[in-house]
Protein backbone atom coordinates (compact mmCIF):
# COMPACT_ATOMS: atom_id res chain seq x y z
CA UNK A 1 0.00 0.00 0.00
CA UNK A 2 1.29 3.45 -0.90
CA UNK A 3 0.37 6.16 1.63
CA UNK A 4 -2.05 8.80 0.32
CA UNK A 5 -0.76 11.64 2.47
CA UNK A 6 1.86 12.47 5.08
CA UNK A 7 -0.33 11.45 8.02
CA UNK A 8 -0.64 7.95 6.50
CA UNK A 9 3.16 7.59 6.65
CA UNK A 10 3.81 8.79 10.18
CA UNK A 11 4.43 6.15 12.85
CA UNK A 12 5.79 6.34 16.39
CA UNK A 13 9.33 7.00 15.16
CA UNK A 14 8.39 9.49 12.41
CA UNK A 15 7.63 6.93 9.72
CA UNK A 16 6.22 3.48 9.29
CA UNK A 17 7.92 0.66 7.45
CA UNK A 18 6.11 -2.30 5.85
CA UNK A 19 6.96 -5.49 7.74
CA UNK A 20 8.65 -7.00 4.68
CA UNK A 21 11.29 -4.23 4.83
CA UNK A 22 12.29 -4.80 8.45
CA UNK A 23 15.44 -6.83 9.11
CA UNK A 24 18.03 -7.12 11.85
CA UNK A 25 20.71 -6.47 9.17
CA UNK A 26 19.16 -3.49 7.34
CA UNK A 27 17.63 -0.24 8.57
CA UNK A 28 16.50 3.14 7.34
CA UNK A 29 18.22 6.05 9.08
CA UNK A 30 16.43 9.27 10.09
CA UNK A 31 18.77 11.16 7.72
CA UNK A 32 17.42 9.20 4.74
CA UNK A 33 20.02 6.49 4.36
CA UNK A 34 19.93 2.74 4.00
CA UNK A 35 22.29 1.15 6.52
CA UNK A 36 23.47 -2.44 6.73
CA UNK A 37 25.07 -4.26 9.64
CA UNK A 38 28.72 -5.21 9.16
CA UNK A 39 31.62 -6.06 11.48
CA UNK A 40 34.04 -3.33 12.59
CA UNK A 41 37.55 -4.14 11.34
CA UNK A 42 38.75 -0.51 11.30
CA UNK A 43 41.55 -1.05 13.80
CA UNK A 44 39.84 0.83 16.63
CA UNK A 45 36.58 2.36 17.77
CA UNK A 46 34.46 3.55 14.84
CA UNK A 47 34.28 7.22 13.87
CA UNK A 48 30.94 8.49 12.58
CA UNK A 49 31.04 9.63 8.96
CA UNK A 50 34.26 7.88 7.92
CA UNK A 51 34.42 6.09 4.56
CA UNK A 52 34.83 2.31 4.60
CA UNK A 53 35.71 -0.46 2.17
CA UNK A 54 35.52 -4.26 2.48
CA UNK A 55 37.95 -5.82 4.95
CA UNK A 56 40.58 -8.11 3.44
CA UNK A 57 41.00 -10.08 6.67
CA UNK A 58 37.47 -10.60 8.07
CA UNK A 59 34.26 -11.78 6.38
CA UNK A 60 31.32 -9.35 6.37
CA UNK A 61 33.54 -6.62 7.79
CA UNK A 62 34.69 -3.12 6.84
CA UNK A 63 37.85 -1.08 7.34
CA UNK A 64 38.61 2.59 6.71
CA UNK A 65 39.67 3.59 3.24
CA UNK A 66 43.22 4.82 2.81
CA UNK A 67 44.60 7.34 0.33
CA UNK A 68 44.08 6.31 -3.29
CA UNK A 69 41.60 3.49 -2.48
CA UNK A 70 39.27 2.63 -5.33
CA UNK A 71 36.54 0.62 -3.61
CA UNK A 72 34.58 2.66 -1.05
CA UNK A 73 31.29 0.97 -0.15
CA UNK A 74 29.78 2.98 2.70
CA UNK A 75 29.91 5.44 5.57
CA UNK A 76 30.15 4.56 9.29
CA UNK A 77 26.82 5.50 10.90
CA UNK A 78 27.69 5.24 14.58
CA UNK A 79 30.72 6.25 16.61
CA UNK A 80 32.43 4.22 19.32
CA UNK A 81 31.76 0.65 18.15
CA UNK A 82 34.57 -1.71 19.22
CA UNK A 83 36.61 -3.90 16.87
CA UNK A 84 34.83 -7.15 16.05
CA UNK A 85 31.38 -5.80 16.91
CA UNK A 86 28.49 -5.14 14.49
CA UNK A 87 28.36 -1.56 13.18
CA UNK A 88 25.81 0.18 10.97
CA UNK A 89 27.20 1.30 7.61
CA UNK A 90 25.18 3.61 5.33
CA UNK A 91 25.46 2.28 1.77
CA UNK A 92 22.86 4.41 -0.07
CA UNK A 93 20.73 7.51 0.34
CA UNK A 94 21.81 10.39 2.61
CA UNK A 95 24.54 10.10 5.25
CA UNK A 96 26.59 12.37 7.48
CA UNK A 97 30.05 12.14 5.89
CA UNK A 98 33.19 13.35 7.69
CA UNK A 99 35.20 15.77 5.53
CA UNK A 100 38.83 16.49 6.30
CA UNK A 101 38.63 19.63 4.14
CA UNK A 102 36.08 22.37 3.50
CA UNK A 103 32.93 21.06 1.84
CA UNK A 104 30.57 22.92 -0.49
CA UNK A 105 27.08 21.73 -1.33
CA UNK A 106 26.31 20.57 -4.88
CA UNK A 107 29.87 19.50 -5.64
CA UNK A 108 31.81 16.24 -5.92
CA UNK A 109 33.03 14.11 -2.98
CA UNK A 110 35.62 11.33 -3.03
CA UNK A 111 38.19 9.23 -1.23
CA UNK A 112 41.37 11.33 -0.89
CA UNK A 113 44.70 10.92 -2.63
CA UNK A 114 48.01 11.38 -0.79
CA UNK A 115 48.30 15.02 -1.91
CA UNK A 116 45.02 15.89 -0.13
CA UNK A 117 46.68 15.41 3.26
CA UNK A 118 43.69 14.13 5.27
CA UNK A 119 43.35 11.13 7.59
CA UNK A 120 42.37 7.69 6.36
CA UNK A 121 38.60 7.37 6.12
CA UNK A 122 37.90 11.08 5.70
CA UNK A 123 36.33 12.51 2.54
CA UNK A 124 37.50 15.40 0.39
CA UNK A 125 35.49 17.70 -1.81
CA UNK A 126 36.17 19.46 -5.10
CA UNK A 127 34.10 21.82 -7.23
CA UNK A 128 34.09 19.51 -10.24
CA UNK A 129 36.16 16.47 -10.97
CA UNK A 130 39.42 18.01 -12.06
CA UNK A 131 41.45 16.55 -14.90
CA UNK A 132 42.45 13.91 -15.37
CA UNK A 133 39.07 12.36 -14.67
CA UNK A 134 40.24 8.85 -15.26
CA UNK A 135 38.96 5.52 -14.00
CA UNK A 136 40.76 6.03 -10.67
CA UNK A 137 38.90 9.22 -9.75
CA UNK A 138 35.62 7.73 -10.93
CA UNK A 139 36.00 4.79 -8.54
CA UNK A 140 36.95 7.09 -5.62
CA UNK A 141 33.68 9.03 -5.86
CA UNK A 142 31.31 8.70 -2.89
CA UNK A 143 28.56 11.21 -3.76
CA UNK A 144 27.52 14.86 -3.61
CA UNK A 145 27.26 17.03 -0.46
CA UNK A 146 24.03 18.79 0.49
CA UNK A 147 25.64 21.22 2.96
CA UNK A 148 28.46 23.77 3.04
CA UNK A 149 30.78 23.58 6.08
CA UNK A 150 34.40 24.36 7.01
CA UNK A 151 35.01 20.62 7.65
CA UNK A 152 33.56 17.79 9.73
CA UNK A 153 30.20 16.08 9.23
CA UNK A 154 28.05 17.17 6.28
CA UNK A 155 24.95 15.53 4.82
CA UNK A 156 25.84 13.89 1.51
CA UNK A 157 23.81 11.98 -1.08
CA UNK A 158 25.79 8.79 -1.55
CA UNK A 159 26.58 6.85 -4.66
CA UNK A 160 29.50 4.54 -5.17
CA UNK A 161 30.90 3.52 -8.53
Amino acid sequence: MIPNNKSDRIGNNGFSVPSNLVSSNVKLTPEGGIAVSMINDTGGLTIKGYIVEPSVSTDNAVKYTTDDDLDPIGIIYEAGVAIGEPVWVVVAGVADVFYGTAVTRATFSRVPVVADGVASGQAVNEALPSPPFATDKHFREIGHPLETKASGLAKTVLHFN
